[in-house]
């Protein structure tokens, strides 16, 4: 398995445990996170997604594509993630293209693109 997509899969995880120090662990210092609503996240605020009583019941990204990059790996493909907000469970599909970076550190989220999947 590719080791973007392994800390791809870290990330769903550390979402669905809740783990907060392990999400941050993974993610980019100056990390861009673009949902598929159009709310746009820092990394900061993207921590912050765990603590406003959102549930990631599952998160899953089925990759199309992985383009290594000289310092990381472009992901894209189609996301799946089960969610409960306010006792009401919510399915969500999107694509996703995510960039990677491989550093001392460890790969980490630098970029993350979503777009709801047409109906």
């Amino acid at each position: 398995m590719h080791p973007a997509l392994q800390a791809e899969r870290a990330r769903a995880a550390a979402l669905v445990a809740p783990d907060a120090d392990a999400l941050a662990a993974l993610l980019h210092p100056e990390l861009r996170y673009v949902h598929a609503t159009g709310i746009r996240h820092d990394r900061d605020g993207y921590l912050r997604t765990l603590q406003t009583g959102l549930r990631f019941l599952e998160v899953t990204l089925t990759p199309e594509q992985i383009l290594d990059l000289a310092e990381g790996a472009a992901l894209s493909g189609r996301l799946f993630m089960r969610l409960q907000r306010d006792g009401e469970v919510i399915e969500a599909r999107s694509w996703v293209s995510a960039l990677w970076l491989r550093g001392a550190e460890g790969w980490r989220l630098r970029l993350f693109q979503s777009t709801r999947e047409a109906a």
